[in-house]
């Protein structure tokens, strides 16, 4: 629950913020917005991927706190320096060369100094979820959108509302830094041992967690940016112009991107708990208890997402109008709706799969669901325009979730129920909108 009111107040905050943003940067400069940060992902994930698995496994499985995090956190540091003198070095290349726009060096350089902070952040939050403490990892979060949100407003009469933008995420990711950070250091002088013992951590057994992670995440979040790249790129070929290929990529990744997944911060915070649960119960062999857990997330889910995509389709113009004054999001939304089941279902089956140590699994399947998608894109969209991007879409949620869903079952010998776990939520969904489509005619 605690978890649970961070992520809604976090997407809450989030979708209002992009609302203030569009306003100052446009249709056009927030898809330049979107393709930045694209970049700076790569960074981010390189610094930060595995390492807070590696923390909450280690530590839930009953080893050493200190040397647990330690060992990680020297890791993600090492990773961060070179991440961050790499984006610094080159932010002028990648400015004028991958995005086609020279202004955008000064912004990116701007992001760089929160690189180490993120490090941090991820090891400290890694190991609280593994002891179970959620509300200081939702503390820092709300402090870090506060700042980001706060810093970047005053800083725009001062400097371009790009660079504001970037230099408030900087400060928020150092004050989410400085919180949690101080927090871990009071709890483990408090408590020494911590809560798994002093056990040595030998650095093997941090690459056999994190390496998959970090490995997979970063290729895919590679194959992720040049995806983010050749978006504007095949809309151009298709002929939407420069600023209008950039507004239809502003509009999808700004727009209705976080309106889709606003409704999965409900419960995504499942998927960081499943890690320490299931890890718990795998060391302990509690093969029963596992499925238990996995039958319960699979209907639940499903069951949720299913009444989301009900009501989106009902009112996708109206949110969308409500939010951004913009009916093409509501059409996109709407068209969009459809794959919430398998989009939701999938994140909550990768936070089981890596609490079982199946990250290796999730590393295939993600690599392979990334370079399809940049092959489509490649390809279809030059031609076919938005529709393919839709398809792109379509074909990789699908793809995704059939590929972990199928390991998931495997590895807890679960069967699926097609009535407990499909029709009915289906049914449900469906009654809904029947419900909603009465009320709307009678109103």
């Amino acid at each position: 629950m605690i978890l649970t009111g961070g992520a809604v107040a976090l997407r809450l905050t989030n979708i209002a913020f992009r609302v203030f943003i569009c306003g100052q940067l446009g249709d056009s400069g927030m898809g330049l917005y979107q393709l930045i940060f694209s970049i700076f992902s790569l960074a981010v994930t390189a610094c930060t991927s595995g390492v807070s698995l590696a923390v909450t496994r280690l530590v839930a499985e009953g080893n050493g706190v200190r040397p647990s995090v330690g060992r990680c956190m020297v890791l993600a540091l090492l990773i961060s320096g070179l991440a961050g003198l790499v984006l610094w070095c080159g932010s002028g290349w990648i400015a004028a060369i991958l995005l086609g726009s020279p202004e955008a060096a000064r912004p990116i350089r701007l992001l760089v100094p929160g690189l180490p902070c993120m490090a941090v952040c991820a090891c400290v939050k890694g190991y609280f979820l593994a002891v179970r403490n959620t509300a200081l990892p939702a503390a820092g979060e709300l402090l870090e959108q506060v700042f980001t949100i706060g810093a970047g407003m005053l800083l725009m009469s001062r400097m371009t509302p790009l660079d504001a933008l970037m230099l408030g995420s900087t400060l928020g990711e150092a004050s989410s830094c400085l919180l949690l950070g101080l927090c871990f250091l009071c709890t483990v002088r408090r408590n020494p041992g911590g809560r798994a013992g002093k056990g040595r951590v030998a650095t093997r057994k941090v690459l056999h967690i994190a390496a998959p992670v970090l490995c997979g995440n970063f290729v895919r979040s590679t194959l992720n940016s040049t995806e983010n790249l050749l978006v504007p790129r095949g809309l151009k070929q298709y002929g939407a112009g420069a600023a209008g290929s950039l507004a239809q990529y502003g509009i999808m990744q700004g727009m209705v991107m976080p309106i889709l997944l606003f409704p999965a911060s409900f419960i995504t915070p499942l998927c960081s708990l499943f890690i320490p649960e299931l890890a718990e119960r795998a060391a302990s062999g509690r093969q029963k208890s596992i499925q238990r857990m996995a039958r319960l997330a699979m209907r639940l889910t499903l069951l949720f997402s299913f009444i989301v995509t009900t009501l989106l389709i009902m009112f996708a113009e109206p949110l969308c109008n409500l939010f951004f004054n913009n009916t093409q999001a509501g059409v996109l939304l709407r068209i969009m709706a459809p794959i919430v089941p398998l989009m939701y279902l999938d994140s909550i089956v990768d936070g089981m799969l890596k609490g079982l140590d199946q990250q290796v699994s999730t590393l295939k399947y993600n690599f392979s669901d990334s370079l399809l998608r940049v092959l489509f894109i490649a390809v279809l969209l030059p031609v076919f325009g938005m529709k393919a991007y839709v398809f792109v879409l379509f074909f990789s949620e699908i793809f995704n979730a059939s590929l972990s869903i199928h390991r998931l079952l495997k590895v807890t010998d679960l069967t699926v129920d097609v009535v407990d776990w499909v029709l009915l939520p289906a049914v449900t969904g469906a009654l809904l909108y029947y419900f909603l489509s009465f009320l709307t005619a009678l109103i």
